[in-house]
């Protein structure tokens, strides 16, 4: 592998690596949902059946999820690590991590879960995208879980 061949590698992984930044600080934020949205691309999928969430298809679907979380909850923390890029061809990727996610719901109800995620991305002239997120629980999910988020 030529030296800038080696340069373009490590810049597409420190890229994947800010787009799952950029995924969680959007998520902490809760106040932003065109911003998280700008991260997927249009036809993304958004996967959470393994922990019992919907299946979104789209930003429209992505939104409609979105949307009354961020009304719901007042506090949001997600922090990834054993980050992997698990493939890099060209203008797609795929990477994944773990993350631990926690929330507290204005109702006082609280949620911290242990997942693992894995995002398929894609090159576009704005940057990396992602084009399919999906994750699975890496630890007992706890009840608060589905009474937080379990309706929609």
């Amino acid at each position: 592998m030529t030296i800038e061949a080696r340069l373009k590698a490590i810049e597409d992984r420190l890229a994947l690596q800010d787009l799952l930044n950029a995924y969680c600080t959007a998520v902490d934020k809760l106040s932003d949902v065109d911003g998280l949205l700008s991260i997927f691309t249009d036809d993304a999928v958004f996967d959470l059946r393994d922990i019992h969430l919907p299946y979104a298809k789209g930003q429209a679907e992505i939104r409609a999820f979105f949307t009354p979380v961020f009304e719901m909850m007042s506090n949001h923390a997600h922090y990834w690590g054993n980050f992997k890029l698990d493939r890099l061809e060209g203008d797609e990727a795929s990477i994944s991590a773990y993350v631990t996610g926690m929330g507290i719901a204005k109702d006082g109800n609280s949620v911290t879960v242990y997942v693992h995620y894995f995002l398929d991305c894609v090159r576009t002239a704005q940057g990396w995208k992602i084009s399919k997120f999906y994750e699975t629980a890496r630890m007992p999910l706890p009840k608060s879980l589905t009474e937080i988020h379990g309706d929609r």
